[in-house]
């Protein structure tokens, strides 16, 4: 969706138009639930993490300041509600059972498609997953990284690069022959 057409939504949603927020909701549903996804490993707490996203913008979109920075704006709220699912369930979140992943998402078959890359995203540190997601899935730039993150474009930039190197080599290790 174009963002002049989100920022209409998100103007009509802060009025009290409760459609607009549904398909504000509607047109970013997909990015969130792929970013919960990845970082969660789970399609149950993924969907519970959007949820509570959801309904956390739903209760606060008055309080949206710049309707042009919604995405972000979701992208935060989305990133709190992971990190405390990351608490809540620590031990949970590393112990998934991937074909019991393809089976629940029926629909999202690409996604359980790829043990490697979520088993290497697993192993990753949350911050590092977090940022390496936050680039691949939503297309953040290091700036938009560095404002969403309050640290610097610089830093975001170096970060990326070593974990792009160290996913690459956790990919690269399973393709040997044993």
């Amino acid at each position: 969706m174009k963002p002049e057409n989100l920022k209409t939504l998100v103007c009509a949603a802060q009025a009290g138009d409760v459609d607009a927020f549904g398909d504000l909701y509607a047109a970013l549903r997909q990015d969130l639930f792929r970013f919960a996804y990845y970082q969660l490993s789970s399609p149950h707490r993924a969907e519970d993490a959007v949820s509570d996203c959801v309904l956390r913008a739903f209760q606060n979109i008055t309080k949206l300041k710049k309707a042009q920075s919604v995405r972000s704006w979701f992208c935060s709220i989305l990133l709190n509600c992971c990190r405390e699912q990351q608490r809540e369930k620590a031990i949970a979140a590393k112990q998934v059972d991937l074909d019991e992943c393809c089976s629940l998402l029926a629909t999202e078959r690409d996604y359980a498609s790829h043990a490697a890359l979520h088993a290497a995203l697993r192993q990753l540190p949350d911050d590092d997953r977090e940022l390496l997601l936050l680039s691949v899935l939503f297309g953040y730039d290091s700036k938009e990284l560095a404002d969403l993150l309050n640290s610097k474009s610089g830093t975001i930039r170096s970060r990326l690069s070593r974990i792009k190197a160290t996913l690459r080599a956790m990919l690269s290790e399973g393709d040997e022959p044993q």
